[in-house]
């Protein structure tokens, strides 16, 4: 009996050494909740921006990255689904729409479980087509016309094909990058029959509860460009994906669920599949069944932090048993073998070899984890011996922060400038109308027709609201830019637009104003608006860049902004802590420096055809760092006021912006910078030295870099 009681306390312990172990790693319901929120902010913004530019589809994340369920030492990509909104899924007759492209879910002879054909149905009739609509529908053997499944795959490889760019492919995802799985699918709003049975059998851990499955019921499903691994027909095939279900009741579970989820993750990744050495592998989608399995079986008294070895060893063994079976259940739809195409026989038999070991041992290569240091860190806690090399839990939290703050706001930067990009053929008063119009009629009603989650409809009106106190800026800029070239007086819904975008981020439409302030020749005016700039730009505000050139998933902030964003706020890319770039359209010219004109036309002979398809929009803007073009303003609002003093101070600012290493740091635009300071040494009379830097400048970025235009000025006049 002692023998019996002393193992359940080297259980109770181990769990909370284990707890431990993976809040250092940032597995807390507070990091949790920043990575959710982060990755449904940019799911939002995401789906209202080609809302604005007229795209009929709604974007979902799904994975670790939105649940929360990940570490930094997993590497975890991020899965995005886009929805087509056009196409309207019939589960049957009833649900044919006149006018829509109808596709009804066949479930054919061939089809195994969890797979349909979809039949090409008339807009204006409930009847199939009599003829192939376009290449991707086609006549099967039947005679019938079904929607191929591979038309988001030919239009992403010839795409790839045309920009130059890699192009990535695994099941039904296709993208351009390797750490982005992207997937096209369709809506329906009902769910096959294959799911029914989930709603109806016994619990006896009472989850979900019935609000929760009712909810779930209302979700609907997904239908996938993914045919059966062994089927004939593959390519008529579309996979079921209750992926909006799954979401939602990972997001129902607590910090201890998600704790035993990391845990079989991270025994996944550094201990099972090396050990399978390549002949199959466990998913994260096995252990995310293992874990809502056991999560409706297991009373919640198991559901302790005492005892997460119990549940993290509870789940194995449900593998095991599944290994011994043949058969991995689908936790929602019925008769779906989760082995198939992942494991064969022999292949599973090396599987429940090494879940024996782990069992058995009762979790011991726990110890062997290298990923994020678990096995160190374990070890750490049993031991109490300090392990010099671990990094810290304050650090490794501020990692992760750091990471969610540049990825958030560099993507609400991309998204902006996908929508600033429709203005690039029209004139300057068009622009006004265009963004006006968006700022007075962005709507919602698509996205949230489509969302049956209603808990992020906050998140698409957060996102509108932001989106047009961000154009407001460039509406006002515009607006005065025509004001001025015209010689007319600047109107008070000008200085609205402005004053409603002042706080879209620290300083940047500040900068904006103070730029037209100094254009308009109200210099008094510009100096004190600069001065409010400079005292908000202290060291804790962290440069963003939405240009392409900040490496969301790879770039890291400063330690004193990540220390800053570690007070307990769930929304870390909150935009009151960072300065994003300053952008001047071409029609903003007139509000803009005169020497930035020259930015907006880098473009040397072929350097057009040279541009990253990333820069192929924002180069025909001028666009500067913040914290440089502060320095250049206030260098020629002084000089024109005639304070020589704070001129120089500027100059020797402007100068350590460029040199400075951590300075260096905040730079997205250097080239810009550099071409910024050489035309204050131009002010001072020092040619040669101005020449040099545009040299330099022009050696690190050769093309598409208005320093060759400033050589060529230069030089001609020698």
């Amino acid at each position: 009996m002692a023998v019996y009681a002393s193992g359940w306390l080297f259980y109770d312990v181990m769990s909370l050494r284990l707890i431990a172990a993976l809040e250092d790693l940032g597995v807390t319901k507070l990091m949790v909740g920043r990575r959710r929120h982060t990755f449904l902010m940019e799911e939002s913004a995401h789906s209202v921006t080609a809302q604005i530019c007229g795209e009929k589809i709604v974007f979902y994340h799904f994975g670790s990255m939105t649940e929360g369920t990940t570490t930094p030492g997993m590497g975890s990509d991020i899965d995005t689904l886009g929805c087509d909104d056009r196409v309207n899924i019939m589960l049957g007759w009833p649900d044919w729409k006149r006018g829509r492209h109808n596709l009804l879910m066949v479930k054919h002879e061939t089809c195994s479980p969890q797979h349909y054909r979809l039949l090409e149905i008339r807009s204006d009739l409930p009847r199939p087509v009599s003829h192939p609509i376009d290449m991707f529908s086609v006549i099967g053997e039947d005679g019938m016309i079904y929607r191929n499944n591979k038309e988001s795959e030919d239009l992403m490889r010839r795409f790839a094909a045309e920009i130059n760019y890699p192009y990535y492919h695994a099941g039904p995802s296709h993208s351009l990058h390797e750490m982005y799985d992207i997937v096209h699918a369709y809506r329906c709003r009902k769910l096959p029959t294959e799911c029914e049975s989930w709603f109806t059998r016994p619990r006896p851990g009472k989850w979900p509860t019935p609000e929760m499955l009712q909810a779930a019921r209302e979700l609907g499903c997904f239908l996938v460009p993914d045919g059966h691994c062994d089927s004939e027909f593959s390519s008529l095939e579309w996979r079921v994906s209750p992926s909006l279900i799954e979401r939602h009741l990972m997001f129902s579970m607590e910090i201890i669920h998600i704790q035993c989820y990391v845990t079989l993750k991270l025994l996944k990744k550094d201990i099972v599949n090396p050990h399978l050495n390549g002949n199959g592998k466990l998913t994260s989608f096995h252990c995310k069944t293992a874990l809502l399995f056991a999560r409706e079986q297991l009373l919640p008294d198991m559901w302790t932090a005492d005892r997460l070895f119990d549940s993290v060893l509870y789940c194995l063994n449900l593998i095991r048993d599944w290994t011994i079976n043949g058969h991995s259940p689908h936790y929602i739809m019925d008769d779906v073998n989760l082995f198939d195409g992942k494991l064969n026989s022999e292949q599973r038999t090396s599987l429940r070899s090494i879940l024996d070991i782990i069992i058995y041992t009762h979790l011991a290569p726990l110890a062997s984890v290298k990923a994020d240091d678990l096995g160190e860190r374990l070890l750490h806690n049993v031991y109490t011996v300090a392990i010099w090399n671990m990094t810290s839990r304050r650090a490794v939290h501020q990692h992760v922060v750091g990471f969610l703050s540049v990825y958030g706001n560099a993507r609400r930067m991309f998204y902006l400038r996908i929508i600033l990009g429709d203005t690039a053929d029209k004139t300057p008063d068009e622009v006004c109308l265009y963004l006006h119009t968006l700022i007075t009629e962005i709507p919602l009603h698509q996205i949230h027709r489509h969302r049956s989650e209603h808990a992020l409809y906050k998140l698409d009106a957060e996102n509108r609201d932001y989106i047009i106190s961000y154009l407001k800026q460039h509406l006002a800029s515009t607006a005065a830019s025509i004001c001025l070239q015209h010689g007319m007086q600047i109107g008070s819904r000008i200085w609205s637009w402005y004053s409603a975008a002042i706080d879209t981020d620290v300083v940047s439409t500040r900068l904006k104003l103070a730029s037209m302030l100094y254009c308009k020749g109200d210099l008094q005016m510009t100096a004190k608006v600069m001065e409010d700039v400079e005292h908000r730009y202290d060291n804790a505000v962290e440069a963003m860049c939405g240009c392409g050139r900040i490496e969301a998933l790879k770039t890291k902030p400063r330690e004193s902004f990540a220390e800053l964003m570690n007070e307990g706020d769930t929304d870390v890319a909150s935009t009151n802590n960072v300065a994003y770039c300053v952008r001047f359209l071409r029609k903003e010219a007139y509000c803009a420096p005169p020497f930035l004109h020259y930015e907006m036309v880098r473009a040397v002979g072929d350097d057009i055809q040279h541009r990253h398809v990333t820069e192929s929009i924002w180069m025909n803007w001028a666009v500067v760092d913040a914290r440089p073009f502060l320095h250049y303003l206030q260098y020629l609002t002084f000089g024109d006021l005639g304070v020589r003093h704070r001129q120089i101070q500027a100059f020797q600012s402007l100068k350590d912006s460029i040199v400075d290493g951590v300075r260096q740091h905040q730079l997205f635009h250097p080239e810009t910078a550099a071409n910024l300071f050489a035309h204050c040494l131009e002010m001072e009379g020092r040619i040669e030295d101005a020449l040099n830097i545009y040299i330099s400048s022009q050696t690190d970025f050769p093309r598409n870099n208005a320093a060759n235009w400033h050589i060529l000025r230069l030089t001609s006049d020698l």
